[in-house]
């Protein structure tokens, strides 16, 4: 067998990978950064607030169904990986500012809103081009997010579980588990279901607007 028969499948390896991160859309460039792009991010942040205050319910200990990342989701698949942290990250900073967060230590804080908030911007890494792909990008930014919210529940939200379960290892993070996905896994389906018509209406209106 010949080394050339031999390396194809090594050198065919390399070209995916190579395809895979070629198309990870970190935008990371501030000089790209138009008047344009900047205008959107402060009016993504702006809107997420508002989204942000008409709730389909709210849990008890913070957290709530509503349209919030609907905007942050938008900016992340449109610009990329960076412009999408950074709105998020502001976006959480707000809602500590305007006093709307649950915050009981500092590090909680920033776990449950400036952290959370930027992970959302995770969906910038999916380049969408579909239902699929834009299903994909929430989950992802999602479930960046429940991360952090998770790590906050274990830490400082474990007192709240059934004391039952706080008798085992597991009663924290099931509890954790429980109480964030009740309200992340009805934002993240609402929030995809309304941004797909939105995309497909944006790129139809604004075809020369484009996705870095």
């Amino acid at each position: 067998m010949s080394n050339s028969s031999t390396l194809q499948p090594a050198a065919a390896a390399e070209g995916a990978t190579a395809g895979l991160f070629s198309g990870l859309r970190l935008n990371a460039d501030p000089r790209r950064w138009n008047v344009p792009i900047i205008a959107e991010l402060g009016v993504a942040v702006a809107l997420a607030a508002v989204l942000g205050l008409w709730r389909v319910f709210e849990m008890p200990q913070g957290g709530s169904v509503s349209l919030e990342m609907l905007p942050l989701v938008f900016v992340a698949v449109r610009r990329g990986l960076v412009p999408g942290l950074i709105c998020g990250a502001v976006f959480g900073g707000v809602q500590l500012i305007l006093s709307r967060g649950y915050v009981y230590q500092p590090a909680q804080g920033l776990l449950d809103y400036p952290l959370a908030f930027a992970a959302v911007g995770l969906a910038g890494l999916v380049m969408v081009r579909g239902a699929k792909s834009l299903a994909l990008a929430v989950c992802i930014g999602s479930l960046a997010r429940f991360v952090f919210h998770f790590l906050s529940g274990i830490i400082f939200f474990a007192s709240y579980a059934p004391a039952s379960w706080l008798a085992h290892w597991w009663g924290a993070p099931t509890y954790s588990i429980t109480y964030n996905l009740l309200y992340l896994v009805p934002e993240a389906a609402i929030t995809g279901i309304a941004l797909w018509p939105l995309l497909k209406t944006y790129d139809a209106t604004f075809p020369r607007g484009g996705r870095l």
